[in-house]
């Protein structure tokens, strides 16, 4: 089972996000515990309490306190000062210019609106990683 937490301030994008991921699992026969948060305060908050590790997140950029990138440093940040695996990031924005978002070794970067298909492709991905585990 995967751990998959979704992030976007926009309540819509996060139901999106979902519905394929659950779509998925049950054409797989795979079983996920998502979680949504509407914005990287709400992410971090959960992960500083240390109960809770995520393999995947959907993270989106344009958020209104904390950014996509700022989120995304943070969880980087908590992994290395608690030894934790690397969780698989993936952003979804709308913006042109992405290069700024390599330094936290996002898995995909992926542009609005997000297809089912590549959504899919990153499921198959990260279970067959775990699976290596």
């Amino acid at each position: 089972m995967l751990n998959i937490g979704i992030c976007d301030d926009f309540p819509i994008n996060r139901e999106i996000i979902k519905m394929i991921i659950r779509q998925y699992g049950e054409e797989n026969d795979q079983t996920f515990s998502i979680w949504e948060f509407g914005s990287g305060e709400e992410l971090i908050e959960l992960l500083g309490k240390g109960d809770i590790s995520f393999d995947l997140v959907f993270l989106d950029y344009y958020m209104k306190e904390l950014t996509g990138l700022e989120t995304a440093q943070k969880i980087r940040q908590l992994e290395q000062t608690r030894s934790r695996p690397a969780c698989s990031i993936v952003f979804i924005t709308a913006m042109e210019n992405t290069y700024g978002l390599m330094p936290v070794k996002p898995l995909r970067i992926l542009r609005k609106p997000v297809s089912p298909g590549t959504i899919n492709a990153i499921l198959t991905f990260v279970l067959s990683e775990k699976c290596k585990i």
